[in-house]
């Protein structure tokens, strides 16, 4: 299977490294913000979604390498997005007079260009204001799509032969379409359009066996923790532990309905993450 990866860096967090002999060692926890300007070849020509580069054919994987540590993969061609990971900057939020109209009396802007706001989000728009670093502006982030076209794996740790990789956590939130299939096109807090449970699997492999399972929940019919009885839907970036994982090469992530009749409802099955936080250790010493 072919597989293309392109290189870009964002922040590291360097806690200690060493470098001695022949050879070098690093120990450092790595988060990934992932915050790429407009000015990018990313984001070139005001584009707000990254599809990473275009494959000859459906059957082949593009990898994203971000810190040189992360490689995510999406499966697609030309602008055909097929699975897997693309990087986004769309964001929408339900006005806050409850309607589809801008508080401010301006005419709607385009419908489908994902700003918060607008009439109807854009297709791969996390719901919110997509600000997951408190600076006030939308941060690029990963959206995550599953289809029967996916990559082989979601995440990798490239330097698994030379290192351990030990995820932390990483922040999650619903996307927009998942916000309004559930609350209904106008987000309303008395509508709940699911019966069960909506639940992100995270699950890590080294060396071909798996290393551990984690699970979040993304919208529970009766789940609420802070109201006994009330529903549980994640609408603001929220952080999944991905620490029972251990030390992986692999993390692969599953959507699922505890109640086959919500596959009806949540036709599309996504979710938005970001700051993926993990404890990397590299050692190429004689």
């Amino acid at each position: 299977m072919k597989k293309t990866a392109l290189l870009f860096s964002s922040m590291l967090l360097i806690v200690s490294s060493c470098n001695e002999g022949t050879g070098y060692k690093y120990d450092y926890t790595l988060i990934d913000y992932a915050e790429y300007s407009n000015e990018s070849e990313l984001f070139k020509d005001g584009a707000t979604v990254f599809f990473f580069g275009n494959p000859e054919s459906a059957s082949d994987e593009n990898g994203f390498l971000s810190n040189n540590t992360n490689l995510y993969f999406c499966k697609g061609y030309s602008d055909l997005y097929m699975g897997g990971f693309c990087l986004s900057k769309q964001s929408w939020e339900k006005p806050s007079d409850g309607t589809d109209t801008p508080e401010d009396g301006t005419d709607t802007p385009e419908e489908g260009t994902g700003s918060s706001g607008t009439t109807v989000p854009g297709e791969y728009s996390v719901y919110g204001t997509g600000d997951t670093n408190n600076s006030g502006t939308a941060n690029t982030f990963f959206y995550f799509r599953q289809t029967s076209e996916m990559p082989e794996h979601d995440i990798a740790f490239p330097y698994a032969s030379i290192g351990t990789y030990a995820p932390v956590n990483v922040s999650v939130c619903n996307s927009a379409y998942t916000v309004r299939a559930i609350r209904g096109d106008n987000v309303d807090d008395n509508t709940f359009d699911i019966e069960g449970d909506y639940i992100l699997t995270a699950t890590g492999y080294l060396n071909g066996s798996q290393t551990g399972t984690a699970e979040f929940l993304l919208a529970g019919k009766g789940k609420s923790k802070g109201t006994p009885g009330a529903d549980s839907l994640v609408t603001s970036w929220s952080t999944f532990d991905l620490s029972g994982l251990g030390n992986i090469d692999y993390i692969d992530f599953e959507l699922s309905c505890s109640n086959i009749n919500d596959y009806q409802t949540l036709i599309q099955n996504d979710v938005c993450i970001d700051n993926l936080t993990a404890r990397v250790n590299i050692n190429t010493m004689n």
